[in-house]
């Protein structure tokens, strides 16, 4: 995915969600703890400098619109702001921005 585009921007709470995602793997033991911070280490690296503050009021009326968090809708107002799409698995989060969020399938 990143060979094919390599403008990714992300909200900053986006290290706290992937964190999360390791954990999971880690519980399943399907990561070990080092190879876990070793892809959370990469993760960061390619994101460096693409970390955004996204728009607070922005962020709430996504809120306000659809039936997703607020931590969604942080995506959603920033891919917004750069006039890109959000890549996810999150089917909610595609149903309620159906323009803007694209499954990672299609990408």
């Amino acid at each position: 995915m990143y060979q094919r585009d390599t403008e990714w921007h992300a909200p900053i709470l986006w290290r706290s969600e992937y964190r999360n995602i390791l954990a999971g793997y880690m519980r399943r033991g399907l990561l070990t703890l080092e190879q876990a911070y070793a892809i959370q280490c990469e993760a960061e690296a390619l994101l460096d400098g693409a970390e955004h503050e996204p728009d607070a009021r922005r962020v709430l009326e996504l809120v306000k619109a659809s039936d997703c968090s607020a931590y969604d809708c942080e995506f959603v107002a920033l891919a917004e702001t750069f006039g890109v799409t959000v890549v996810t698995m999150d089917t909610k989060l595609i149903k309620a921005f159906p323009k803007i969020a694209k499954p990672l399938i299609e990408m």
